[in-house]
């Protein structure tokens, strides 16, 4: 595996690792009728938001860019090459 596959590789887990533990610690503690119990079941629920995470980051990834190089251009104008 190359440099910049591992790197994207390492940079998409660590990404999904940190989204995913404040978004489903919210969403996990504003679901909960007993708060009591977010310990035991936030752990659980952020390793799965983590995997899938992990797998949509990079699905996702050449539409974003494709998105963000379109938005760009719009308000930028095309870039001379």
């Amino acid at each position: 595996m190359s440099r910049s596959m591992f790197s994207l590789f390492i940079i998409t887990l660590f990404s999904a690792i940190l989204v995913t533990m404040f978004i489903s610690a919210i969403v996990t503690f504003l679901s909960l009728e007993q708060k009591s119990l977010f310990i035991s079941i936030w752990p659980k629920n952020w390793l799965v938001a983590s995997i899938v995470g992990f797998f949509a980051i990079l699905s996702m990834r050449p539409i974003a860019v494709l998105l963000g190089q379109k938005a760009t251009n719009i308000i930028y104008g095309k870039q001379e090459s």
